[in-house]
């Protein structure tokens, strides 16, 4: 076959926010999937993933029938097979568990009444009928394929045979087509890599492509306003002025917030009409429009009275220069990946409190594992909580490394594609000088060590389960030397927590708000979020970029120190670690945003990665 030309930045972004919409798809069970071996396939090739159409879905699998062109939605070839559902060989190829973005090539293809791929294509369009034949494919040897190139119509065509709301599939196709503007620019112009001495905040701003699995990873989306020249990692800090008897407020917040506003009035020149009765309270600059539309009774700064900030990965979290030490979680009226990325009033009741009374109790060692608190917070004193949500500020402490160690934000290390770095180069191994399969090794059975070591003990013993995806910890390491010394977690407002098991453990009652997501029945339920986060969102990513995925070493390596710090009457370890668990609950993503769902997690089976061992699929007869 002849090689396949180079993807433009487009053609890379599209198939960026393909193959996470197929992926969820597929591993969410919204679709089924064959896996199909190729015999002498093209070089880089191992196979094919079929994707059912929706109608097929209802079918039992077991019962053999050809399947025609019209009941594949799509074919994706495959650089590695994907994780297979079973152990059983069908007719039609090995039924898929999961599939991950890092496995599957371009061009991804579809059926159709023409043919507008490339001529390069020809051949190997060819190529794949000709692995389409009867009898278990009643696929005519001439179709037509054609390349599948916009996000947005393969979702299209999706939902034009599932019901969904009109209006949420004209939402969710803007979210899409967001993530493909975006996901377009960061490749045209991406970010160079850091070095092991650079700041935290330069890794925070390093990301190329952001969440590994969401389609809408790059979504950025204003009500108003283009927003594609706007600066996102360089906000401005307004401030509005506020009666204090109109807020919740906990902690040093006032204090804090006041000495904020005295420095942005003193280098703008200007002095500011202090009470005792008022606060002045930061806020993004992007969401001055919406306390300006939805709270009549504050008073808005004027723009020259405010502070240059640097943003995090996470865009609403900020740091300010003049103020070292802390950092600023701001609502912000803008939609991130698929969510309006403001902050609850539970989140601003919850981690003050938490951070005080709890986070000192924690079955947590020191050494290893620092948990950034979230001291102080403010937010507008309503019934109504979506209001509440957008006028809401929370200040968070943030870890200052000791002289020789640095921190580096976990999401910056599982990323690819910056200017500086070979292509194909992870940053962990561009960073970490990780250039052999030994070095690679010893790097991740440290992390993976310490990582179980840092994060499962809560979970334990406390029924505290930290939402510890790679944008929520930090790496802690030694420069010099750059050996591995623990990690952080930060961002309190994701936990999930069994409460009697927590008052068992630290002997405090704490109390939720009625009503507060984080607090669970029992306490399986703590576990679905963290093995979403943990292992199939940071973990997993990291083995499959370091090459020890398909080995199943990097797995091994997983069931080992998680066998260590989960003991074996521990409910989790009839779940996780047992050999008989095959599947796993875990976040559904695309069934979430079907359903308009934000902060009502959708579980569904996953194929249980920590019980991972190599599969290799013999060729179909």
């Amino acid at each position: 076959m002849t090689s396949l030309p180079a993807l433009e930045s487009r053609h890379r972004a599209a198939f960026a926010v393909l193959s996470r919409l197929i992926s969820c798809l597929v591993t969410e069970q919204i679709l089924r999937a064959f896996y199909l071996p190729l015999h002498d396939p093209p070089s880089g090739i191992t196979g094919i993933l079929v994707v059912l159409s929706t109608h097929t879905i209802s079918e039992d699998v077991d019962v053999f029938r050809p399947l025609r062109s019209s009941d594949i939605f799509v074919v994706v070839p495959m650089q590695n097979h994907p994780v297979l559902k079973d152990e059983k060989a069908r007719k039609h190829g090995w039924l898929v568990g999961l599939v991950d973005p890092l496995d599957m090539l371009s061009p991804m293809l579809e059926f159709g009444s023409d043919n507008n791929g490339v001529d390069e294509l020809d051949k190997f369009s060819r190529y794949i009928l000709d692995n389409l034949r009867p009898p278990p494919w009643d696929v005519p040897s001439r179709g037509a394929l054609r390349c599948v190139e916009c996000p947005v119509a393969l979702w299209r065509k999706f939902v034009e045979t599932i019901f969904i709301p009109e209006n949420l599939r004209d939402v969710i196709a803007h979210e899409i087509q967001s993530s493909l503007d975006w996901q377009t620019i960061s490749y045209q112009n991406p970010p160079a890599c850091p070095s092991l001495h650079a700041h935290p905040i330069e890794w925070e701003q390093s990301l190329v492509a952001g969440h590994p699995t969401h389609p809408m990873h790059r979504a950025r989306m204003l009500n108003t306003n283009d927003t594609r020249e706007y600066d996102w990692y360089h906000p401005k800090i307004r401030f509005v002025r506020a009666l204090k008897n109109q807020l919740n407020i906990l902690g040093e917040f006032s204090a804090i917030a006041n000495e904020l506003a005295t420095t942005a009035a003193k280098n703008a020149g200007v002095s500011l009409d202090y009470s005792d009765d008022h606060i002045f309270v930061p806020v993004h600059e992007l969401q001055i429009s919406n306390i300006s539309t939805r709270f009549k009774d504050v008073e808005i700064l004027d723009e020259k009275v405010f502070l240059p900030a640097q943003a995090q990965s996470s865009i609403r979290t900020v740091i300010v220069p003049d103020f070292p030490g802390i950092a600023l979680k701001l609502a912000v009226g803008v939609k991130i990946s698929s969510s309006l990325r403001t902050i609850s009033h539970f989140t601003a009741d919850f981690g003050p409190r938490f951070s005080a009374d709890i986070v000192p109790k924690l079955a947590v060692n020191p050494k290893i594992l620092a948990v950034e608190t979230e001291p102080s917070s403010a937010v507008y004193r309503t019934v109504d909580p979506e209001i509440a949500k957008h006028f809401t500020a929370v200040i968070r402490e943030e870890y200052q490394p000791p002289k020789g160690e640095n921190v580096i934000v976990c999401a910056a290390l599982l990323e690819s594609g910056h200017a500086n770095v070979p292509a194909g180069i992870s940053a962990v191994e561009h960073a970490f000088g990780l250039d052999t399969e030994e070095k690679k090794a010893v790097f991740l059975n440290s992390y993976i060590k310490l990582a179980c070591e840092a994060l499962i003990p809560a979970l334990v013993k406390n029924g505290v389960a930290f939402e510890a995806h790679a944008q929520n910890v930090l790496l802690r390491f030694d420069i010099a030397t750059k050996q591995l010394r623990g990690f952080i977690i930060r961002d309190l407002g994701g936990l999930r927590i069994h409460p009697a098991t927590l008052c068992k453990s630290v002997g405090v009652d704490f109390r939720f708000l009625p009503g507060h997501c984080v607090a669970t029945q029992t306490l399986e339920e703590i576990f679905p979020k963290f093995y979403h986060t943990f292992i199939h969102n940071h973990i997993q990513r990291l083995i499959r970029l370091l090459g020890f995925h398909h080995n199943g070493r990097g797995w091994e390596m997983v069931r080992e120190h998680m066998s260590s710090m989960i003991p074996e009457e521990h409910p989790a370890w009839r779940v996780w670690m047992s050999p008989s668990s095959k599947t796993v609950n875990s976040k559904c993503l695309m069934r979430m945003r079907m359903r308009d769902s934000y902060r009502d997690m959708v579980y569904s089976p996953y194929p249980n990665m920590i019980q991972f061992r190599p599969q290799l699929p013999a060729h179909m007869g």
